[in-house]
């Protein structure tokens, strides 16, 4: 038996739950839905997806990757998917608050019951959207994805360490001049801004005096490693 888990993520919360999903299925593989591609010829018994919340939606750069897999051998396969968000669906530049521990706390607790359905195939019926959220979720991502990434800038305090670079889930940043360069390709992920060690990324005026928050189960080199 094989598994596979396809996750993209920003503040490595996604990976954590992919990773802890994927001790428990068999021979299971984890792949970056930023970077990676899936193995249409190999014939997986679990597939999962596992990916954060943006705008009520997915991310474009998941709902790219699941539009071009192809699925043929696997078609017997369980499939799960796994969604996130950090505050309200869509929020990554939230303001942090003494809370946030106990946030992660709570859902690092709720990982295991979520392991046991996966493992034993729970089916559960998808809910049906109404078309007022359809309206609602498709304005919302016009107006992220409108904006990509124009909005950011790069402090003074930038080091050109590149850990920008490293950590951008689909390659949106190059360094030009041993400084951060966008290339209008931005997924909203807010790694950039998350990681930076001398938090030198900002969007706007808004995130100068905000805290930063990456997920305290993943190390930087982990989440680099999963994006190359």
């Amino acid at each position: 038996m094989k598994s596979v888990i396809y996750y993209f993520t920003g503040t490595g919360n996604n990976l954590q739950v992919a990773k802890k999903i994927a001790e428990a299925l068999p021979d299971c593989k984890l792949v970056s839905m930023g970077k990676g591609e899936h193995d249409s010829n190999e014939v997986y018994d679990y597939i999962g997806f596992v990916y954060p919340t943006y705008a009520l939606n997915l991310p474009r750069k998941v709902t790219q990757f699941i539009k071009e897999m192809s699925l043929e051998k696997s078609k017997n396969a369980y499939f799960f998917a796994v969604t996130g968000c950090g505050n309200i669906s869509g929020v990554a530049m939230y303001k942090m608050n003494e809370r946030n521990p106990e946030k992660y706390q709570i859902a690092t607790d709720n990982i295991p019951a979520l392991v046991q359905k996966i493992v034993a195939k729970t089916q559960q019926p998808v809910g049906k959207v109404n078309e007022p959220l359809n309206i609602s979720t498709a304005i919302g991502q016009k107006l992220i994805y409108a904006r990509k990434d124009k909005g950011f800038n790069v402090s003074d305090a930038c080091t050109g360490c590149r850990t920008c670079e490293a950590v951008c889930p689909v390659s949106n940043i190059v360094m030009k001049n041993k400084k951060p360069s966008f290339k209008h390709n931005c997924e909203q992920c807010m790694a950039c801004v998350q990681w930076c060690p001398k938090q030198a990324i900002n969007y706007k005026n808004k995130t100068q005096s905000r805290g930063r928050y990456t997920n305290p189960s993943i190390s930087l080199k982990e989440l680099i490693d999963g994006n190359k």
